[in-house]
């Protein structure tokens, strides 16, 4: 089996700004009550003529110039995205012709909520470990205003729009070391869905206080698993893993259960009080829950801001509709 590794990363979101100031004028919310239940400042918004496609065009272009390849040298496009419209072909198409990839590569959307970004980059790793590609992208992007409903306040201030993506290529160092995938299906299907309501393409509908409590529990234990994929290490073998994690990624959807699960980790391992919240990436303040682009362009940023750096060791972490979730451990 050969070894994978991150050789590239890039990122886009919109112009267009949209504050708390400006969903208070809209809908019966303040920056306040925002702020203290989501850690959300602003978000941003696609234009209409921006789609998850351009957006991740955008985005596997800048990573592509940063792993310093030609765009010919991708064998393969893997693309987390829940917003492809029309629905069916695959957004990575248009990107595959944009952006001069060789036009015989395989390209294909996976559809798991939020925690697209995640399996999307556990298929491209396995592929890689198993000999068929030497070198593969990987896009997380989406555009959730597009099924936002703007007048119901408890899901219009969470989300945003932006795509990011990961360049991976086959090494001699163990950079993505494994993924733990997983899924909650029966009754939990219906905590986070669309509901059309007679619109063409339907509204993000969500239980917010049930998917709070399965989001900041399922974290935990995504992270947890991907550390000790047997399950069977005791409490102080646990904590010893976790240690050595320099930071977490997770999925942006909300600052409480980023903080929550922190908090649990500090509980269920005998942590100091703040040891796990300083390990944890948060971009949400400023772009808001961006689905399956809220890791990879959490990833870009942190690099570009020097909030990690090569060779330090990462999970991903994230949760989303169906109910599905998962954890990437990685070493930069």
């Amino acid at each position: 089996m050969y070894h994978v590794s991150i050789i590239g990363t890039g990122s886009y979101v919109p112009e267009r700004v949209l504050s708390n100031h400006h969903l208070s004028k809209m809908v019966d919310t303040s920056d306040r009550w925002i702020i203290e239940r989501t850690g959300i400042r602003e978000r941003r918004i696609a234009g209409e003529e921006e789609t998850n496609t351009t957006m991740g065009m955008i985005a596997l272009q800048r990573a592509i110039q940063n792993a310093g390849i030609r765009p010919e040298e991708i064998e393969s496009l893997v693309i987390g995205t829940n917003t492809t419209e029309p629905v069916w072909p695959s957004s990575g198409g248009p990107m595959v012709e944009g952006l001069g990839l060789r036009k015989d590569i395989p390209f294909f959307d996976v559809q798991a909520g939020c925690t697209g970004f995640n399996y999307a980059l556990a298929i491209a790793e396995n592929s890689i470990k198993a000999g068929q590609y030497t070198t593969v992208a990987v896009i997380g992007t989406d555009k959730l205003s597009a099924i936002t409903n703007y007048q119901d306040r408890s899901t219009c201030v969470l989300f945003g729009d932006g795509a990011g993506a990961v360049i991976l290529r086959r090494s001699d160092q163990d950079g993505l070391i494994r993924s733990y995938l997983g899924g909650n299906a029966g009754s939990r299907n219906l905590l986070l869905l669309i509901k059309k309501n007679g619109s063409p393409n339907g509204y993000i509908s969500m239980e917010g206080r049930k998917v709070y409590i399965f989001a900041k529990r399922i974290m935990v234990e995504s992270c947890l698993r991907v550390l000790d994929p047997a399950g069977t290490a005791g409490k102080s073998e646990l904590r010893a893993l976790f240690e050595q994690v320099d930071k977490i990624i997770p999925h942006q959807a909300n600052a409480r259960i980023i903080m929550g699960a922190a908090e649990e980790f500090e509980s269920r391992l005998g942590l100091p009080d703040g040891e796990a919240k300083e390990k944890m990436i948060m971009t949400i303040e400023q772009y808001g829950n961006n689905s399956c682009a809220s890791i990879p362009l959490a990833l870009d940023l942190s690099i570009r801001e020097g909030k990690v750096k090569k060779g330090d060791l990462l999970i991903f972490v994230g949760f989303g509709a169906g109910l599905t979730y998962g954890a990437n451990l990685v070493r930069l």
